[in-house]
């Protein structure tokens, strides 16, 4: 916890990630690349025919795996006592955050039964901050309320 944090008083509560489910497509896609690649590369009698194909099997891994893959594991959403962030980037500089003062309800929408939803805390003033499909979204906006309105509870008194 850095030394701002401790100063106001702000702990961690939970730190999540986008639902698993995000890497499915980048993972079968670079499977498939492999396939695609070990099956035309014994068809090539040329040794530039080999490293062209080795040469667009790297490219293709690289714009359908390794990006997709360094997206999801560079966002994450800190949920601490006195404010929501949202850390985007490898290096985790680009930030949006919200105050819990700010907020003033808590939304869900499903994507699927089973998987993940995103969660929208919506603001007084501003455009509302969504977590995009976190795991176990209704049952996390429904503590997310129950925090929201311990908070305004201990405020009034």
């Amino acid at each position: 916890m850095s030394t701002l944090q401790q100063s106001f008083g702000e702990q961690d509560l939970a730190t999540l990630r986008r639902h698993g489910s995000a890497l499915v497509l980048p993972v079968l896609s670079l499977g498939l690349i492999a396939a695609l690649f070990f099956f035309l590369d014994t068809r090539a009698s040329e040794s530039w025919q080999h490293q062209s194909l080795l040469g667009a099997a790297l490219v293709l891994g690289l714009l359908f795996w390794l990006i997709p893959s360094l997206r999801y594991f560079s966002n994450r959403y800190v949920i601490s006592t006195n404010r929501v962030v949202i850390h985007r980037g490898i290096t985790g500089k680009s930030v949006d955050q919200v105050s819990w003062n700010e907020i003033n309800g808590v939304s869900v929408t499903r994507s699927f039964p089973s998987l993940g939803g995103d969660i929208q805390l919506h603001r007084e003033f501003g455009q509302d901050l969504v977590l995009a499909n976190v795991p176990k979204a209704k049952k996390l906006s429904r503590e997310l309320e129950q925090y929201l309105a311990s908070r305004s509870r201990t405020k009034s008194n």
